[in-house]
């Protein structure tokens, strides 16, 4: 934990949005090299920065469990994508995206530029809350393990109340809602490589947000499935009690629970599907931001050396390009893995669409079947709300084919 006695102020340390800065450091997080916007945002020399840990830049507001998801990621060899607060030397602070990705076996590089949507501002309120949680654990006597542990539980709490499973779900959205912001004072370059990839990112502009979107839809198709095997067992009960006049009723409603165990399983098909393109959508995501990002950064350090009437260091700017050329290489491969998961996800649907149509044929039997019983209003205020039900079920089927056809379109692949 940074322990500088500098005193933060309330004042932001300003720099353009079309300002970019990267920074590598070791696997310990011990500065290795950064650029000249690094060192003029930060307020310290190259000299001083080289060889102190990244922490020198921490800001007392972030919560021990942002960085402990940044490290967590990079360890284990995936790319982490956030919004951090840092402090400069003169007590200033300011706010950075951060995009940080594995550039070798034996260090990091982390690109960052100022974040300009509004989803700062709410991360600005979680950090807080996670922070006073963590200070809370600690004034209970408790140690840095539980502290980490208090930050983590109102992080999960918060963004699940938002709609986002976890916190790498969250960050892709803010991820691609960042660059696409960014678009705005991104140069227009001529660079071959580079063209590409901007023509590919704004190909699959809104990817991020439709899987999102097709996330929510399923959710509630589940919640509707295990909804529909419970009232199908109620009416099997209730069936039952009217004896010999209630056993026609009684096979529909055996019947209606056993497509319920179909549907559920149906479902379970569907949410695994979905946990898949996810997957891909995040990966494809990061690496055309990585490959964005990375080759501006090319460019940026390029004319910053230029400016200075200089040559760029060569090491450091062979390793940006090989960090961009590995980003850019596994966009292709990326892309068609998620194409690929389209067709069980298109099966899954319609499989589950199919036994939707054999519970609404069901339903309209049970009607009959309830017309013949004497006093036969509860059951047939059962089966009413069991039409009310496929209905709305249906109607989300129907808008989770549209959110499918998005990402189809979007991906270049074909519906069927």
């Amino acid at each position: 934990m940074n322990v500088r006695p500098i005193k933060p102020i309330a004042e932001a340390r300003e720099f353009r949005p079309e300002e970019i800065f990267f920074s590598t450091t070791d696997l310990k997080g011990v500065i290795l090299s950064g650029n000249d916007v690094f060192s003029r945002i930060s307020g310290y020399s190259k000299a001083e920065l080289y060889g102190e840990p990244h922490n020198i830049i921490r800001h007392p507001d972030m919560p021990r469990a942002a960085f402990y998801l940044l490290w967590a990621n990079l360890k284990n060899g995936l790319p982490f994508a956030g919004y951090v607060k840092n402090m400069a030397k003169d007590g200033r602070f300011y706010w950075v995206f951060v995009l940080a990705v594995s550039a070798g076996p034996q260090r990091y590089l982390s690109v960052r530029f100022k974040p300009t949507t509004d989803l700062r501002q709410k991360v600005e309120g979680l950090y807080a809350a996670m922070l006073a949680a963590e200070n809370e654990a600690l004034k209970q006597g408790g140690k840095e393990s539980d502290a980490l542990a208090a930050g983590i539980q109102v992080a999960v709490a918060a963004l699940g109340t938002l709609g986002f499973a976890n916190y790498d779900s969250f960050s892709q959205l803010a991820l691609s809602r960042e660059m696409l912001a960014r678009e705005r004072h991104s140069p227009n370059t001529g660079v071959p490589a580079y063209d590409r990839v901007c023509r590919l990112f704004h190909q699959l502009e809104g990817l991020v947000e439709s899987t999102l979107n097709l996330q929510k839809k399923a959710e509630t198709v589940l919640q509707l499935a295990a909804e529909f095997r419970l009232h199908a067992t109620n009416v099997n009960i209730n069936a039952h009690r009217y004896a010999e006049a209630g056993r026609g009723l009684g096979v529909v409603a055996g019947f209606l629970g056993d497509c319920a165990v179909e549907m559920a399983k149906g479902t379970d098909a569907l949410r695994q599907q979905i946990v898949a393109i996810t997957k891909g959508t995040d990966v494809i995501n990061t690496r055309i931001s990585m490959a964005h990002l990375q080759m501006e950064m090319i460019l940026f350090f390029q004319k910053e050396a230029a400016l200075r009437q200089t040559t760029p260091d060569p090491e450091e700017s062979k390793m940006l390009q090989v960090c961009f050329e590995v980003s850019a290489q596994e966009i292709g491969p990326a892309l068609a893995r998620l194409r690929d998961t389209l067709a069980p996800l298109t099966t899954c649907r319609d499989a589950i669409n199919k036994i939707v149509l054999t519970i609404e044929m069901t339903q309209v039997l049970g009607n009959t079947e309830t017309a013949r019983i004497p006093n036969g209003d509860k059951l047939a205020a059962m089966f009413s709300l069991f039409r009310e039900k496929m209905t709305g079920t249906r109607s989300h089927m129907d808008e989770l084919s549209n959110v499918i056809q998005q990402i189809t379109e979007i991906t270049g692949g074909s519906a069927d």
